[in-house]
């Protein structure tokens, strides 16, 4: 047996060179991957702490500032900590308009469902910028080996056991800390809150809004499509008559006529003749003003109220029909405030189609399905010549209907072209009464406002009409022929 151990001591030595080098292959696989995971460990837990570190900084830029109905709460606080850029457009709004924040409630930023207004905000925080363990691990049982492994493969899972706990200690940490899963706290995006950032929106400027939807007008009336001209002009129209609601807002009544006095300098200064007339115009509405101010023997909220509806519906009419029919038209005030508009240099039609647009784009806001908003709208509707049939309006006395307006175009295009050449017939005998004179053609009945005044804006050109006197007239499209 001699002969055996010179080859059993050489073979023993080479499995134990073997076997060390496989230990020390192992040791090196187990400390890089648990320091790799380490290092993720810090890198994730200093994002984090970044994080908090900057929703720190937004909760104290924005704890106390004051809004109309005092400051945000703490749970508004976490919420808006998680929206830094918002936070940043709120400062800029406080730099640039400290007085916004005394007329806007803190409302638009969200409180964080389930997050009590009063909470601790750092101790939330705790909570929040953590790395939350997802799943925790037994070393022993990571490491160890399959009961049915020979005993050279239990000695490896018991080295690399020992190896990992002695990394682990190195690091500072514990085996079981590098082996589990983690992730950052599940309530981090649970707490995120709602806002609403169109608070912060600065409105559009009224006269790049004026710009933009004329030009979105003539962009609309390029293309020839009808419902895109018609939806950019009732844009502008709509336009006009807020334009006019903003000019009384929040105004005293010096301020209010002060301003209407500017409006007409500024219409005289543009030295042509129409300008010259929209001065008139202004002139006449600040003539009314003044005579619905006159006729109130006490001043009230209320009444002044109906005054500023009143002055905004006929300086709506009166602005929109200075966009559709410039300079072409005349306006005058009544010992009781009524104006009364008639045009100048142009056409009954183009008149009449102006002052249908105009005042049905008013009826239009004034109204919401088909009945007046209030008392106040009804009487400054009634004041721009609108009736009123069952509690609707009615687009009646000096207004036409679109219909209205068409069918008048329609007549005058048809008296103006030449008639053609009659084709050779017999000759007609007119039928013969009792008297044997001709039968007069049939005259149509005169139409009549609400108010029971003759309404010439419904006559037809060409047409003979029979009054309630048993008179008969012919309308030529302006006036009666003589």
């Amino acid at each position: 047996m001699s002969f055996l151990i010179p080859l059993l001591t050489g073979a023993l030595e080479g499995f134990t060179e073997k076997t060390k080098q496989e230990d020390e292959v192992n040791a090196a696989s187990i400390q890089e991957k648990l320091k790799a995971s380490y290092t993720t460990r810090l890198e994730k837990k200093k994002e984090l702490d970044t994080e908090r570190t900057a929703a720190t900084k937004v909760v104290n830029s924005l704890r106390g500032i004051e809004f109309a109905d005092g400051p945000l709460d703490n749970s508004q606080l976490i919420n808006i900590a998680t929206k830094p850029k918002l936070a940043e457009s709120i400062l800029k709004k406080l730099d640039d308009d400290p007085e916004w924040f005394k007329n806007t409630k803190r409302g638009f930023i969200k409180q964080v469902e389930g997050v009590d207004p009063t909470i601790d905000i750092n101790k939330h925080f705790d909570s929040v910028y953590r790395l939350q363990k997802e799943a925790a691990a037994s070393a022993e049982a990571f490491f160890a080996a399959p009961e049915d492994a020979s005993f050279l493969e239990k000695r490896t899972a018991r080295k690399n056991l020992i190896t990992a706990k002695q990394t682990a200690a190195k690091l500072g940490v514990s085996l079981e800390d590098l082996l589990a899963t983690y992730k950052p706290s599940s309530s981090f995006v649970s707490n995120m809150g709602r806002v609403d950032p169109s608070a912060l929106t600065k409105p559009e400027d009224f006269d790049k809004m004026e710009k933009r939807l004329k030009a979105e007008f003539v962009k609309a009336q390029q293309s020839g499509d009808p419902e895109a001209v018609s939806k950019a002009d009732s844009n502008i129209g709509k336009l006009v008559i807020l334009n006019e609601k903003l000019r009384l807002e929040k105004k005293s009544e010096a301020e209010i006529q002060s301003d209407m006095v500017t409006d007409i300098q500024k219409a005289k200064s543009e030295g042509t003749p129409a300008g010259q007339s929209k001065a008139k115009n202004l002139e006449a509405l600040l003539q009314q003003r003044k005579v619905l101010l006159q006729a109130l023997p006490t001043v009230t909220a209320e009444k002044t109220s109906q005054s500023n509806w009143i002055t905004i519906a006929n300086r709506a009419v009166s602005s929109r029909m200075e966009e559709l029919i410039p300079g072409k038209f005349i306006s005058t005030v009544a010992l009781d405030g009524t104006i009364t508009m008639t045009p100048k240099s142009i056409g009954s039609t183009e008149f009449q189609a102006a002052m249908t647009k105009a005042k049905s784009e008013v009826v239009n806001d004034f109204t919401s399905n088909g009945a007046p908003k209030s008392e106040f709208h009804k009487n400054a509707l009634i004041s721009i010549g609108v009736g009123f049939r069952d509690g609707r309006p009615v687009v009646g006395g000096n207004v036409l209907t679109t219909a209205d307006v068409e069918a008048q175009k329609a007549a005058a295009a048809a008296s103006a072209a030449p008639a053609p050449a009659p084709a050779p017939t017999a000759p007609v005998v007119p039928a013969s009464t009792a008297s044997g004179r001709a039968t007069p053609s049939p005259a149509l009945p005169l139409p009549y406002t609400p108010q029971g005044q003759p309404d010439t804006s419904k006559l037809i050109a060409g047409k003979t009409y029979r009054s309630s006197t048993g008179g008969t007239r012919k309308w030529n499209g302006i006036s009666w022929e003589q």
